[in-house]
């Protein structure tokens, strides 16, 4: 389902049926959503006076606890979530994650959360999301890991090959640096256990059984 238009008919569905609820993210439930939000925020940092970008935002369930304290951005193709977003608090506009029509380095913080793994063109995505973060800035990307043995395993059940594409760790480690990104982290998650590690390398053995990503890096000066 890499066609962009079935997945903005997609998530227009999923936000016409669940609303504002955490369900119409694609999680595999409430509490996995939970518990990747809170450590992926805590992993980020504290947050105050900032502007950030939630790029491909959705109902912006992942970034509603930053909006008292910051200004949130909310970018995403599906008009029905962007409803929802603004409710949160976001600020909100239906945008090409290609082409957005922010200035350059206009950003402390971009977050773009379990979004490339439905696009083919991700490149050209990161290229965009790196060229609105300010110099010292931090762009943050989640998605899926490539290497996972729960995911493979699971590939041989679900036949409707709904995910196109995951992630090895050091081939987003490349494209970051290509981009100016030094100081580049990995946040790694192991559903369905609790635990998160943090380590700025990929390829350990435990790497196995991560079913998920954050990666981060600070923008060169």
């Amino acid at each position: 389902m890499s066609n962009p238009n079935n997945w903005k008919q997609y998530f227009d569905q999923k936000a016409e049926t669940h609303g504002a609820s955490v369900k119409s993210s694609d999680y595999f439930d409430d509490e996995s959503f939970f518990m990747q939000r809170n450590n992926t925020l805590r992993w980020l940092g504290e947050m105050k006076g900032k502007e950030v970008l939630d790029a491909g935002c959705g109902v912006g369930a992942f970034s509603e606890p930053l909006v008292k304290e910051n200004t949130v951005y909310g970018v995403d193709f599906s008009v029905k979530s962007l409803e929802f977003a603004a409710q949160r608090g976001l600020v909100t506009s239906s945008q090409d994650l290609t082409a957005m029509n922010f200035e350059s380095g206009k950003f402390d913080v971009v977050m773009c959360i379990g979004v490339i793994q439905l696009i083919e063109q991700y490149q050209a995505v990161i290229q965009e999301l790196a060229r609105v973060t300010k110099p010292g800035g931090t762009l943050l990307i989640q998605t899926l890991h490539q290497g996972s043995v729960q995911r493979k395993l699971l590939k041989l059940f679900e036949k409707s090959k709904k995910f196109d594409k995951m992630y090895a760790m050091d081939e987003l480690r490349d494209v970051f640096a290509k981009h100016g990104f030094e100081h580049i982290e990995f946040l790694k998650m192991y559903h369905p256990f609790k635990f998160v590690a943090s380590s700025r390398t990929g390829g350990n053995v435990s790497d196995a059984f991560c079913t998920s990503f954050a990666i981060k890096g600070s923008k060169k000066h």
